[in-house]
């Protein structure tokens, strides 16, 4: 018995199957986060362990950008005994966050993101 034949009573399934792979592949079609990310010096992050923590992208996203504007506001890596420390750990967290915006879908941010990013 063929399997797309009029008489094949599996015909369905097949059709089926067919449709349900279609849309997986769409399903799967937005960018793939790194797993890490690392400055010139080489300090790395791991990305794919934050997402899995913060339990999505964008919530990982929001995470590192909520540390970033604490550090900001508290007067940034002046107050710090070990600067250059807190420098390359700053520029390691902006990296993420270019990493993590590939790789979000977007959403709507406030100005504080905005402010703290520039």
């Amino acid at each position: 018995m063929k399997p797309f034949s009029a008489d094949s009573r599996h015909h369905w399934f097949w059709f089926a199957g067919l449709f349900a792979l279609a849309f997986s592949g769409l399903a799967q079609a937005e960018a793939a986060c790194p797993n890490w990310v690392e400055t010139a010096s080489g300090s790395a992050f791991n990305i794919s362990a934050l997402i899995a923590d913060a339990g999505s992208a964008n919530a990982a996203l929001d995470r590192v950008r909520r540390a970033l504007s604490k550090v900001n506001a508290g007067g940034g890596c002046a107050i710090f005994r070990d600067r250059p420390a807190c420098d390359e750990t700053m520029a390691l967290a902006k990296k993420a966050i270019t990493a993590l915006e590939s790789c979000s879908t977007p959403t709507v941010s406030s100005n504080v993101d905005r402010k703290m990013l520039e």
